[in-house]
């Protein structure tokens, strides 16, 4: 139950309140034209790699199998089948990829207004408020088991919110696959 795991240090912080909700979240899908997804079955969950470690891939237990779970509940609600071995033929391999980068946001805030009874009297001061935050990304791919390409990408991306309970973080996770895997195999028009 392992797979390519690119997560930052704080990998549980990260996707586990990856989304603060459906209002602040993003979700945007990506595939290859020129390739059938239909008729799509069987799955497995690709392995690390020496490779892949060596590249900073860290591994998060809980994340993991929150990500796992929430991937499988979905794919097998739509009639998919992951297959555990990987001596069987797979249909598609999955990977999923997080990622965490602090945002700033800059807003102009009117704080005063005033007018007075000369030509002098009238006036407005405005303050430039600066708040930085972190920004959370959700990435699944379905990849093709013989080419190892790349050929459907969905994508969530969110403020993190902090502070939340084992079950809302698995809430979020949860939600976050949802919308993601929305657009698997191809997103409706």
């Amino acid at each position: 139950m392992s797979v390519i795991r690119k997560l930052s240090g704080s990998i549980m912080v990260l996707l586990t309140v990856i989304l603060a909700g459906c209002a602040s979240q993003s979700v945007d899908w990506d595939y290859d034209t020129e390739r059938s997804l239909t008729g799509m079955k069987a799955y497995r969950w690709i392995e690390p790699t020496q490779e892949s470690q060596k590249l900073g891939y860290h591994f998060e237990a809980l994340m993991d199998q929150r990500v796992h779970n929430a991937v499988d509940g979905v794919l097998a609600a739509r009639g998919f089948q992951w297959v555990d071995s990987d001596k069987a033929d797979v249909d598609f391999l999955v990977n999923y990829i997080a990622s965490q980068k602090t945002r700033r946001e800059e807003r102009q805030v009117t704080t005063s207004f005033g007018y007075g009874f000369s030509p002098w009297g009238l006036g407005v001061s405005t303050d430039s408020r600066v708040q930085e935050y972190e920004e959370g990304s959700l990435i699944i791919d379905i990849i093709d088991p013989e080419t190892r390409q790349v050929v459907w990408r969905g994508r969530s991306v969110g403020r993190i919110q902090e502070g939340l309970s084992p079950e809302q973080r698995t809430a979020r996770i949860n939600e976050a696959v949802v919308n993601i895997l929305e657009g698997f195999p191809r997103p409706k028009k």
